[in-house]
């Protein structure tokens, strides 16, 4: 797997993506082992518990449930399961199509939707070929995982990867954790999902069946995949304050000084 530090984004992209550094520069990647997972969904519990969100909605994708296991069935009535949640795209669209900049790509690894800059204007719900990130009918903005990037940014694992009694989630220097992934892949005769999807990311899987049998994305490879906003929504917010005036204003200056996130916006359409 190739690991693609923010400085190659620049390098072969310039500014399409929003870039920053947590602490040493150095990619992580979260590991999800399928061969291990028994669906106890104490990591979902984990993720509610750090980020202060109610202990409800296991079971679906929400402002305040941002990982699921796959399929959605109570615990032990399964054989299979697979982890739902944000991939941390190495090229993520979601910041790409962000018109703002409230999404960055850090070094590190995660991919973090900054709540003070978000208007709500859910071009990154449509974007996202993983389709992760939800709407908060609260704040009116997106919310999805942030890689507990406030604790990697401490050197310390997500809290999801803490709380796993199985040892099915680990984390670490990509590198490792990539070559991790391989060998149990092997070990297991199964494959690694996530290391080209969508151009690769900060979350490995380790499957032993097929993807359909985990209900997991079926994702291609590309790079900066075609996104899903509709044009009626794009077109509109050029002649309307749907998301306010001084979001209306930051947009517009970003489009002229990052005409490339205009170009992906408008003609990367599926």
């Amino acid at each position: 797997m190739a690991n693609h530090r923010t400085q190659d984004l620049v390098e072969q992209y310039g500014n399409l993506v929003p870039t920053a550094r947590l602490r040493d520069g150095q990619p992580r990647s979260i590991l999800f082992d399928a061969t291990t997972c028994i669906g106890c969904r104490q990591c979902v519990q984990a993720c509610k518990d750090w980020n202060n969100h109610p202990r409800t909605s296991l079971y679906a994708l929400s402002s305040t449930n941002w990982i699921t296991l796959e399929p959605p069935v109570l615990e032990g009535l399964s054989p299979l399961w697979a982890r739902n949640s944000c991939m941390h795209c190495d090229f993520p669209a979601c910041a790409a199509v962000c018109p703002v900049e409230a999404i960055t790509k850090y070094e590190e690894g995660p991919v973090v939707i900054n709540q003070a800059t978000c208007i709500g204007c859910e071009y990154c719900i449509h974007a996202c070929p993983w389709e992760v990130i939800t709407h908060d009918e609260i704040t009116a903005k997106a919310a999805k995982c942030s890689m507990c990037s406030d604790r990697v940014s401490q050197d310390k694992q997500p809290f999801c990867v803490q709380a796993c009694p199985t040892q099915a989630l680990d984390f670490g220097i990509s590198e490792e954790i990539a070559a991790k992934a391989r060998s149990r892949a092997q070990a297991n005769n199964g494959y690694v999902y996530g290391d080209r999807e969508a151009g690769g990311g900060s979350t490995l899987y380790v499957l032993k069946e097929e993807k359909n049998k985990y209900g997991v994305r079926d994702v291609q490879e590309h790079k900066f995949p075609a996104h899903k906003i509709p044009l009626a929504l794009m077109v509109k917010d050029l002649f309307t304050l749907r998301c306010g005036l001084s979001g209306k204003l930051r947009a517009l200056y970003l489009a002229l000084i990052h005409p490339k996130r205009l170009i992906y916006r408008y003609f990367a359409k599926s």
